[in-house]
C-alpha cells in the first residue's frame, strides 16, 4: 500500500486539468467528444488506475470526504464519455451499479461511494437498505465525518447535474457550502407571495438527510440570499408548500 497521501493529490490535479482544458468557466457542461480521445484523457484514467493499491484511510480527517467525491466525480466524468450528445447518461449500461473503480484492492459502483461511503450506508431513492451488507469489507472506508451537503457536490454529467468540481484545494466544508450556496442561487425559486418554493429534485428523493420537509426549508432559506424573500416565506408560518425541479439526465455536452 502506499504510505503517502501522493495518489489523492495526483488525482485531484488531473481532475482539475480536465476540468480547466474541457469544461465551460461553471463546470456544468463539458466537451464529451474531446474526452473519448485518449490523449485528451490519459492523464485522468493513469491517475485513477493508480488509486488501485491507495488507503485512503491514511488521509487525515476530514481529507476522505474530499477524496471519495473527487472519485465519484472522475468515475462519472470517465463513465460518461460513451454516451452521445443528445442521449441522456441513464442509458449507459450499469452506470451507477456496476463496480467502476478500484481503491485499496476494493471494487467500487458510483452508488457504492455515494451511499455506501458518503451517505453512511443508507439507502437509494427506491431501495430499502444500502449498498453494504453488514459483513462488507469496504465499510471501514467510510469517512468518519458525514455531512450531507455532499449530495451539492457529486457530479452526474447530465443537464441537471450540479457543476464539477475539484475538492482538496480549500478546507473541504468550504468548498461544500459554496457547491450548496451555487445550487440555490441557480436552482432555488420563491413565489412572490412566498407560498411555495421550487427546489432542486434530490430533497424528494432524500428528505430525510436534512431532516425531512421542515429540515429542507430551513436549509434552503439559511442560503437564500434576498432576506425580503425569506421574510416572505418566514411570514406564512410553516404554510409553504416544496415543489421539485424536474432533473434532466441528459449528457452535458459544451455546446
Amino acid at each position: 500500500m502506499f504510505e503517502s497521501k501522493e495518489p489523492a493529490g495526483a488525482l485531484q490535479d488531473a481532475l482539475q486539468r480536465i476540468r480547466s482544458a474541457h469544461f465551460d468557466a461553471a463546470g456544468r457542461a463539458g466537451d464529451y467528444v474531446a474526452l473519448r480521445r485518449p490523449e485528451h484523457a490519459h492523464g485522468l484514467e493513469a491517475a485513477v488506475a493508480a488509486l488501485a493499491e491507495f488507503d485512503p484511510r491514511a488521509l487525515p480527517i476530514p481529507e476522505p470526504i474530499a477524496f471519495w467525491i473527487n472519485v465519484y466525480n472522475a468515475t462519472m466524468l470517465l463513465a460518461a464519455r460513451v454516451c452521445a450528445p443528445g442521449e441522456p447518461v441513464t442509458g449507459i449500461a450499469g452506470l451507477f451499479d456496476r463496480p467502476r473503480v478500484t481503491i485499496c484492492g476494493q471494487a467500487f459502483s458510483l452508488d457504492d461511494i455515494e451511499h455506501g461511503l458518503l451517505r453512511g450506508n443508507a439507502p437509494k431513492y427506491g431501495r430499502w437498505g444500502g449498498p453494504f451488507g453488514r459483513d462488507d469489507p469496504r465499510l471501514v472506508f467510510t469517512p468518519r465525518l458525514h455531512d450531507e451537503r455532499v449530495h451539492f457536490a457529486l457530479y452526474t454529467a447530465c443537464r441537471s447535474s450540479h457543476a464539477l468540481r475539484v475538492f482538496g484545494l480549500r478546507p473541504v466544508g468550504e468548498d461544500l457550502e459554496a457547491a450548496v450556496r451555487d445550487c440555490v442561487r441557480r436552482d432555488v425559486r420563491v413565489a412572490d407571495d412566498g407560498a411555495w418554493i421550487e427546489v432542486p429534485r434530490l430533497f424528494k428523493w432524500y428528505p430525510g438527510d436534512f431532516g425531512g420537509e421542515p429540515g429542507v426549508l430551513d436549509f434552503v432559506l439559511a442560503r437564500v440570499e434576498d432576506e425580503a424573500v425569506v421574510d416572505r416565506v418566514d411570514a406564512r408560518r410553516g404554510d409553504v408548500k416544496l415543489v421539485y425541479k424536474a432533473f434532466d439526465w441528459t449528457l452535458g455536452q459544451l455546446e
